[in-house]
């Protein structure tokens, strides 16, 4: 590179990650000719390595970047191929695209890997109960992106709140409360229990706040509360076993017009008066506009016996083998999330399902609010998705495995694309919202904006009298092929609160 004068506007808070140099990248590489398996000297007084081959353009291009380490990846391996893989850390990713461009048959395979990270555990953990359904849908890796993101707010129909719950967040309410209904407080529970206040239970929304109105069972409401801009909002319950034309229409009105997720319990079977069978659907939650959420099992890991056997991770059955023991399955739902004895907050005091403010509850009412707060997620990730793009972000990211369950084997297309992976969905939406610098001039004077990260993974240049801005809200990288000129401006600007343009 050359020598630089750069105008470096830094404004980042404690949660964002900066290099403003260089980003070392890890890969392997599979080498088939053995002489092209260099010898390895370590530099003095550096961390660098100098990568010595028989063949020179091998060592022409090594030459080139900085490596802190070339090894064999898996030297006791017993599988003949993984002897061959070597595992290479450098400044730049550049270098494994070279070797592989110019040895496509001698060096056949160049993947990268993912820098390790610790995923992140509040506090509030599972203190009240054990949060295995936090465990089954992968919440603590999705927090580990997330965390730290102000918040979309999630709104919420339902019967009544405990306005003064010590573990909720609600942030505005319309209707009348009774505290002696645990059904709304539950719900809340799931989207937006306080997290990491060393109180009670962590949940999937990580301190997202909540709107609640009592008006449920209205569509009229639920169109309000979309035109006074909640993006997502849940309602756990049903209104209609047949299909409505106005009904439908409202909805799409809703999805369509007004840019909002409407998230619904699919219905919990005949035992609870819930349009009969479980595989007649249920309304609003069967219109195509809206999202339905069935149920799976989270607590016991799979094959744990009992008496019964119940309650298996990712198993539609509550109780194993029992099919009048599940929740509704058809085709028109959409996605399936821990429902059976879920952890969430009670009423407080003596007068909730347990005697005090935490309990285990059943029903599609508290699987779908697991699925609203991981829209609420995604879309705080990255607020210029639509709402359809948001959804894409939810159900193309789902775990479709608990299809090769055999348990669920009859159950095949009647749950969804899945069950919900919090973390798949909200690294979908961190992609959404990343752009990517490569082989290009950055010319002229300009703001390059991004809601969640800028990458140069290339050969990237500001040219003398360029003005160039990098805005977004969680980190730049720039590699070693990034290079400002003398006589150009950039800065860079890191910040959790920065408001992106969508347009």
């Amino acid at each position: 590179m050359k020598l630089l004068t750069i105008l470096l506007l830094l404004f980042f808070c404690v949660c964002s990650g900066i290099d403003l140099y260089a980003q070392d990248e890890t890969f392997y590489i599979q080498i088939e000719d053995v002489k092209l398996i260099p010898e390895i000297i370590k530099k003095q007084d550096s961390e660098t390595l100098e990568i010595r081959s028989q063949n020179q353009d091998f060592s022409a291009i090594t030459d080139k970047y900085k490596i802190k380490k070339f090894e064999q990846a898996f030297p006791t391996a017993a599988t003949p191929w993984l002897k061959k893989v070597f595992i290479v850390k450098c400044n730049d990713r550049n270098l494994g695209e070279e070797l592989k461009s110019k040895f496509r048959e001698k060096i056949p395979l160049v993947e990268y890997l993912c820098e390790p990270v610790l995923t992140y555990t509040p506090n509030d953990y599972g203190l009240a109960i054990a949060q295995t359904n936090l465990d089954l849908i992968n919440a603590k890796e999705a927090w580990d992106i997330c965390k730290d993101f102000p918040k979309i707010n999630v709104a919420i129909t339902d019967t009544n709140f405990e306005l003064n719950h010590e573990d909720l967040n609600i942030i505005g309410t319309r209707g009348s409360s009774n505290p002696y209904d645990y059904h709304g407080i539950a719900v809340a529970g799931c989207v937006g229990a306080v997290t990491d206040n060393g109180i009670g239970l962590a949940s999937v929304g990580f301190n997202s706040g909540v709107f609640v109105s009592t008006y449920w069972a209205s569509d009229n409401e639920v169109l309000l509360l979309a035109q006074s801009g909640y993006r997502v909002i849940n309602c756990s319950w049903i209104n209609g076993c047949t299909y409505s034309t106005v009904q439908n229409a409202v909805y799409e009105e809703i999805r369509n017009t007004w840019n909002t997720v409407v998230v619904f319990g699919a219905g919990n079977r005949a035992s609870s008066n819930h349009c009969g069978q479980a595989y007649n659907p249920v309304y609003p939650a069967s219109y195509s506009s809206n999202i339905s959420v069935t149920s799976v099992g989270h607590i016991n890991v799979y094959g744990t016996q009992g008496s019964p056997s119940n309650n298996w991770k990712d198993v539609h059955e509550e109780v194993i083998g029992d099919s009048t023991t599940t929740h509704h399955h058809h085709p028109t739902i959409d996605i399936c999330a821990p429902g059976y004895n879920v952890p969430t907050t009670d009423i407080m005091g003596a007068n909730g399902i347990n005697s005090g403010n935490y309990a285990g509850v059943w029903g599609t009412s508290f699987a779908a609010p697991q699925v609203s707060a991981t829209l609420g997620l995604i879309f705080s990730i990255n607020p210029c998705l639509s709402s359809n793009q948001g959804v894409s972000a939810l159900l193309n990211n789902t775990d479709n495995s608990i299809y090769n369950i055999s348990e669920n084997s009859r159950y095949l297309g009647r749950l969804g694309s899945g069950r919900l992976n919090v973390s798949a969905a909200v690294n979908a939406a961190a992609e959404s919202a990343t752009i990517y610098l490569q082989n290009q001039t950055l010319t002229g004077s300009q703001n390059i904006e991004s809601n969640y990260a800028i990458r140069a993974i290339g050969n990237v240049t500001v040219p003398s009298g360029a003005n160039i801005n990098l805005i977004t809200r969680k980190e730049v990288t720039l590699n070693g092929a990034f290079e400002v000129a003398v006589g150009a401006e950039f800065s860079v600007n890191v910040n959790i609160n920065n408001v992106i343009n969508c347009n």
